[in-house]
């Protein structure tokens, strides 16, 4: 098993129904059989502030010739002040076939909440296909389409209601390596088949550096819309995260 600790981060706080980049998750390359990672993250503030904010994420696959399985969830809590600010569960499932070198099947499900974003829950499934080109080297290039139902309860200041709706999923994700780098961006576009104003889109740009056989830097920055945004949020959300990672 590999284990991968983030001890260094820096992010802002991701909006409730914001779209998963599934790509940074899938393993590259891997032997047949089992892989997994975990990841674990703390940051406390003591003085005029008492903060204390934890998150484990573990990401597991498993894969033969022509099959792969691969999963990963969260768990994050907050605190400020002895009042609790966070406690959100994120898990994501995935199963993909592949028919040949460059096409794909995939079936997945999903389930998260994030109670301090009006988030009760959300579930979701879903399928898609995916095409691969392979070029020279570590660059590759995938295209995939598919589509998914979720359901979801929120709350607003009147209570708690749910919302039902079925959303195409469109993404492209390009890799190269760019001197002793790698750089990764991935597009996703989420339009709603019941509601053509409602859209949500994600773009994102990573650039990671090795800095020794069992370490890397990564930079990652990302930019997220959505028309119809929930209570309170705005319509537009730029992050940028920075870690250092270590395999060992």
């Amino acid at each position: 098993m590999r284990i991968l600790i983030a001890v260094a981060a820096t992010a802002m706080t991701l909006p409730a129904l914001a779209i998963t980049n599934i790509e940074e998750k899938r393993a590259r390359d891997e032997e047949p059989g089992w892989h997994s990672k975990a990841e674990l993250g703390f940051d406390a503030e003591s003085g005029n502030n008492e903060k204390r904010n934890w998150n484990v994420g573990l990401n597991t696959s498993w894969q033969n010739d022509e099959d792969r399985f691969f999963a990963w969830g969260t768990r994050a809590y907050g605190s400020s002040n002895g009042a609790r600010t966070d406690d959100d569960a994120f898990f994501h499932g995935r199963f993909v076939h592949h028919h040949k070198a460059a096409w794909s099947q995939e079936v997945f499900a999903q389930y998260e909440r994030d109670p301090f974003a009006a988030l009760v829950h959300r579930t979701l499934l879903g399928a898609g296909i995916r095409h691969q080109n392979l070029f020279s080297g570590d660059s590759r290039w995938f295209q995939g389409a598919g589509a998914f139902h979720e359901e979801v309860r929120e709350r607003d200041s009147e209570g708690e209601y749910d919302n039902q709706l079925t959303r195409l999923n469109l993404y492209s994700h390009l890799q190269w390596q760019a001197g002793y780098g790698m750089v990764q961006t991935t597009v996703y576009v989420q339009p709603s088949i019941d509601d053509s104003d409602d859209v949500r889109a994600l773009w994102q740009f990573a650039y990671s550096v090795p800095v020794a056989s069992q370490a890397e830097v990564k930079w990652q920055w990302q930019s997220r819309w959505d028309t119809q945004p929930p209570e309170g949020t705005e319509y537009h959300n730029h992050q940028t995260h920075l870690k250092l990672v270590l395999r060992f």
